[in-house]
């Protein structure tokens, strides 16, 4: 290796590289593709009603890069207005000048965190160029949370599976020190996913109106499923009492306390006892009810700390008024006739928030009102959709020309230009074993 003279650059240097010629190349395909729909717009377009006033150039920031591309101005006799029909065709607004894959990337960023400042940050890193300031990223996130889901199909359901919690946050430049934000999570039962089980259609409720929990998800319920008065609802929380109020707003209704909950209380009290603590444990497993009771009896109060037996004698009480609350649900959907195969205990309510707490939390930031709901609002469009969710008004444009299927490989293959001078094509010698002969090395030197 010493007797090599030739600078060779290194691995990153090869990568980056052949990744920006691959943006311009794609920027440069991408461009075709926008023209040439613009040109299939101006010959299918109902030309009663629209007539091309101007082909004004415009640029879009993209993963490839900023692309420039040129685009007509139509006026519509029937509105009065100016339009863009090949705007309204990708269901995009040209002004915005970043294309939505762009900023729902950008978003999905600064959802996982840690910040809107790193998320600007890796984005730059990844596409070599600045695309978003982080202030611009965070408006931008707030806009599309605060934009109205579109209507879904309403599902029939039987049994509901609901986790309940709140999230506290700090607030920045609010009298109020800080908020706690009650979120929902419903699902319709448990599926395999491989070897994992996940929860069967999930989605999540975050409550902004100042009314009662209940009434709002109640309203948030009606809206997705088709309820009954034979539809059960399973409520897991983790004692508050807002969330035991369950019972009082459906009349189906069986509420659990959370299991994780009551373990670390517990292990407060009895987690230096092991026999004790391994039966609790074993108890809370098993949904026993009776044999969890039964174990807190048998401790004496000289086992308890005595700076903790105060609270002791009141957490024994409130689980004995709650023994109901502690039994597995199953029995009880058993006795109504429902088949319960498939059902396991509940209990990813702690677990759901963490991931919510992991990105309002981390850093001790402190957010605006707006802003943190905002932020669970996105994450939680993300978890159920897998992307960020945009919703589209109408566009005329899809009455403006005739339905016709657009082939994409039709479109980049399309002549737009005539080569002159030169024919494009391939030596075979600089393709096969000769390409290293001393032929194939002169001719690879033409290339400069």
């Amino acid at each position: 290796m010493s007797n090599i003279t030739t600078t060779m650059p290194t691995m990153k240097e090869i990568e980056q590289w052949i990744f920006r010629k691959m943006q311009e190349e794609f920027a440069r395909a991408m461009k075709q593709v926008l023209e040439v729909l613009d040109q299939q717009i101006l010959e299918q377009r109902d030309r009663e009603r629209y007539r091309v006033k101007d082909e004004r150039e415009t640029s879009v920031n993209t993963v490839f890069g900023n692309v420039r591309f040129k685009r007509r101005l139509y006026c519509d006799r029937r509105s009065g207005k100016h339009v863009y029909l090949l705007d309204q065709l990708l269901q995009f607004k040209g002004r915005g000048k970043v294309s939505p894959h762009l900023e729902e990337t950008a978003i999905a960023f600064a959802s996982q965190g840690p910040s809107y400042r790193d998320s600007a940050k890796r984005l730059e890193q990844l596409l070599g160029y600045n695309v978003l300031s982080h202030q611009a990223i965070r408006e931008k996130l707030i806009e599309r949370a605060e934009q109205p889901m579109s209507e879904v199909k309403r599902r029939p359901a039987r049994v509901l599976f609901v986790e309940v919690d709140g999230l506290y946050t700090k607030l920045q430049r609010s009298k109020k020190r800080g908020m706690e934000n009650a979120i929902a999570v419903v699902h319709e039962g448990w599926e395999k996913s491989g070897k994992r089980v996940r929860l069967k259609n999930k989605q999540h409720y975050l409550h902004t109106s100042g009314g009662n929990f209940w009434e709002g998800f109640g309203d948030f319920l009606v809206e997705r499923y088709e309820i009954d008065e034979n539809t059960w609802l399973v409520v897991n929380g983790d004692g508050a009492g807002w969330i035991g109020e369950c019972t009082s707003y459906f009349h189906q209704c069986l509420y659990m306390l959370d299991r994780f909950h009551v373990a670390r209380d517990l292990k407060r009290f009895v987690g230096h006892l092991p026999k004790v603590w391994e039966t609790v444990r074993r108890s809370l497993a098993k949904q026993d009810a009776a044999a969890l009771i039964a174990a807190l009896e048998s401790v004496a109060e000289q086992e308890i700390a005595e700076e903790n037996r105060k609270d002791w004698k009141q957490y024994k009480s409130y689980l004995k008024r709650h023994e109901k609350h502690l039994d597995d649900y199953r029995k009880t959907l058993q006795v109504k006739g429902i088949d319960t195969s498939g059902m396991r205990p509940m209990g990813s309510a702690e677990s759901q928030m963490r991931i919510f707490a992991k990105r309002t939390k981390r850093g001790g930031y402190s957010w605006s009102e707006r802003g943190v709901r905002a932020m669970l609002w996105t994450m939680m469009r993300i978890k159920e959709a897998g992307m960020v969710v945009r919703t589209v008004e109408g566009h005329a444009s899809m009455q403006a020309t005739s339905q016709q299927p657009i082939n994409m490989r039709q479109l980049l293959k399309n002549v737009t230009q005539p080569v002159k001078g030169c024919i494009a094509g391939m030596i075979r010698m600089l393709q096969g074993p000769k390409q290293s002969s001393t032929t194939g090395m002169a001719l690879k030197a033409l290339r400069g």
